[in-house]
């Protein structure tokens, strides 16, 4: 991560506020900055932005380094920052807050586009390839495992479709 200065004006005092209200980043005034989230991160040595500067930007105020920052999207959703922390901060959580920010004011990686279109076109993660149905089949299941159309209908009340537009308008 490149240093750069950062100015008064381009900090939002109520961004730790606007994240400390939405369900997934209650706690994210909780952090003392002690860096237990950080030290147990599996991914903490490729991120450029570790877990807790993260925190630290949010309780700064620097909102759209924050939102536009990739390390926000490299989670794995551990949960060992949670598991670990003296404080209680859900870190996974707030980084979904982020990420909800980031997807409505930004953009969304290539590779969770194409994961949510997945979801709407089939309402299943993956696609159930040509073995895995012949598998079912031998074993006397049935073909799918859910109904895809209630969950294609419950993703569509959602807006995931608008979501996964690109901010040009384009679905990718």
């Amino acid at each position: 991560m490149t240093k750069k200065t950062i100015r008064d004006s381009e900090l939002d005092p109520n961004f730790k506020f606007e994240i400390a209200k939405t369900y997934e980043g209650k706690s994210v005034l909780w952090c003392v900055q002690c860096g237990m989230c950080t030290s147990n991160c599996p991914y903490s040595d490729v991120l450029d932005v570790k877990p807790h500067q993260l925190i630290k930007m949010i309780l700064l105020g620097m909102r759209e380094q924050a939102i536009s920052n990739e390390s926000i999207w490299l989670c794995s959703t551990c949960f060992m920052c949670a598991e670990r922390c003296p404080q209680g901060v859900e870190l996974g959580r707030v980084l979904f807050a982020l990420k909800n920010l980031a997807a409505k004011e930004k953009d969304i990686p290539e590779g969770f586009r194409l994961f949510g279109q997945q979801l709407i076109e089939t309402g299943r993660a993956t696609e159930i390839t040509g073995s895995r149905k012949k598998e079912r089949e031998r074993l006397g299941l049935p073909q799918t495992l859910t109904d895809s159309e209630d969950i294609r209908s419950l993703l569509k009340k959602l807006k995931l479709n608008k979501l996964l537009k690109d901010k040009g308008g384009q679905q990718k």
